[in-house]
């Protein structure tokens, strides 16, 4: 364009007309209508070039030969090689498109100045050899459409190994991630079925361990102090109180007496007998089932320590039972949860 523009009477509107064509690619752009600006790309040569030329052949008496006529119909046909280029095989119908139009310019361009009164004819071109360029034309476009084709064909093949070399490696990465998940599970049971191997282990060790100590010995031999520590060293707890029923002989009610405790603190109880039917020691032996607490009231009970009283985290009180007798209440404290099998090894 600044060629033409360099030229004696050269038009600008043209110049100004394909310019702003051009810049509107970065609008399309940036709008990511990149398949339209695409396409606008591929026809600009082809347009710009033959308004350019046509814009030349109006009102001025500068002589034109064969060559400069014939010229820019050859460079407007090779322009017919950029949509391959542009476009992608999926793209294959909008590609052609702007080849067809590219060379309707090309092998329509004396009809076009037919039309518009500055052909050959009109201009005085005298060339007993202008119809070979006609024949040119066709070869060109021959080989324009045959040797793009070609080398479009062997980069879709190219795309299209590449394509499936990419699905392949992800099979394989999503069949190794689901392999990597299998795997991951397979440990997760195992090392699952190994945790409860282990607290299997556990409660048989500990109700051989504590159940032991209770054969052939009495109550006379603090067999219950003996007992509830062994109990709750091997629980890891911090505190506990076993109480056992009793009639009281004077009002026929019956009493939870403590003959056992660990770590209580002497705030506890002023006294080692509770009424059956009152607090929550009374309500575990009343309801016969098991109460876990994990909000345990301020003053309910506290654990005395080298760092001093503290309040448990969590308290949990199980009746102790014979057939369907309950014979007392097992009352135990500790700083944390209480995890699901120490209740198993205590329901044993």
């Amino acid at each position: 364009m600044m060629v033409f523009l360099l030229r004696p009477h050269a038009s600008i509107a043209p110049f100004i007309g394909m310019l702003v064509v051009a810049i509107s690619i970065w609008f399309l752009n940036a709008m990511d209508l990149t398949k339209l600006s695409r396409f606008i790309t591929c026809l600009i040569p082809a347009v710009g070039l033959l308004v350019l030329n046509l814009s030349q052949k109006f009102g001025t008496n500068i002589s034109i030969d064969v060559l400069h006529y014939a010229t820019p119909r050859m460079i407007i046909i090779g322009s017919a090689a950029l949509p391959f280029t542009m476009f992608a095989a999926s793209e294959k119908r909008i590609m052609w498109i702007a080849v067809v139009i590219i060379l309707l310019f090309g092998l329509g361009f004396d009809l076009m100045h037919k039309m518009l009164g500055v052909d050959a004819e009109a201009l005085g071109i005298q060339n007993d050899f202008y119809g070979i360029i006609f024949e040119d034309s066709v070869v060109l476009t021959i080989i324009i459409l045959a040797s793009s084709g070609f080398m479009f064909s062997i980069g879709d093949q190219y795309d299209m190994r590449a394509q499936k070399l990419l699905d392949d490696a992800l099979h394989q990465t999503e069949t190794l991630k689901k392999n990597e998940e299998a795997i991951k599970r397979t440990i997760e049971e195992l090392e699952a079925s190994r945790l409860k191997e282990e607290e299997r282990s556990w409660v048989s060790k500990g109700v051989a361990e504590i159940g032991g100590l209770l054969q052939g010995a009495n109550a006379g031999d603090g067999i219950y102090d003996r007992w509830l520590s062994l109990l709750i060293n091997y629980l890891q707890l911090n505190q506990g109180g076993l109480f056992i029923a009793e009639q009281n002989e004077e009002s026929k009610r019956t009493q939870l007496r403590l003959v056992a405790s660990y770590a209580y603190d002497r705030r506890k109880f002023q006294t080692k007998v509770l009424d059956a039917e009152l607090g929550l020691i009374g309500q575990a032996y009343q309801e016969g089932e098991r109460i876990y607490l994990r909000q345990v009231p301020e003053n309910y009970v506290h654990i005395t320590s080298g760092l001093g009283d503290t309040t448990p985290r969590v308290i949990t009180l199980i009746p102790l039972k014979t057939n369907q007798s309950t014979e007392g209440v097992l009352e135990l404290a500790s700083f944390k949860d209480i995890p699901a099998h120490y209740f198993e090894l205590l329901d044993k």
